[in-house]
C-alpha cells in the first residue's frame, strides 16, 4: 500500500494527541532520494524535522507495529519541545 503524508500525520496525531494541545502543526512529505518520510513539527517561526525510514513508517501504518516509529517520534517531539519552548499551554 502506498502511504500518504496525511496517513503519517494522522498516525503521529493518534499516537501523540498532546501535539494538538500545544497547537503544533505536523506535516509529512516523502523524500524518494532518501527513501524516508520527512516529518516536520512547527509552531509559528519555530520548526524542526526528522527523517522517518519508510520501512518503519510502513510497518506502523500497515501492520500496526509502531515500536521504531513511536520511539523516533517521541524523541523528536521531546527535542522539539525542549529546544523551541513551543510546547507550553
Amino acid at each position: 500500500m502506498a502511504m500518504t503524508g496525511a496517513q503519517i500525520r494522522k498516525k503521529v496525531m493518534d499516537l501523540y494527541p498532546e501535539i494538538e494541545k500545544f497547537n503544533l502543526n505536523v506535516s509529512a512529505e516523502y523524500n524518494a532520494d532518501k527513501e524516508a518520510w520527512i516529518v516536520t513539527l512547527e509552531n509559528g517561526s519555530s520548526s524542526m524535522f526528522t527523517h522517518m525510514d519508510s520501512t518503519h513508517a510502513s510497518s506502523c501504518i500497515d501492520k500496526h507495529n509502531c515500536i521504531y516509529f513511536s520511539n523516533q517520534m517521541m524523541g523528536f517531539i521531546d527535542n522539539y519541545c525542549t529546544e523551541s519552548g513551543a510546547c507550553t499551554i
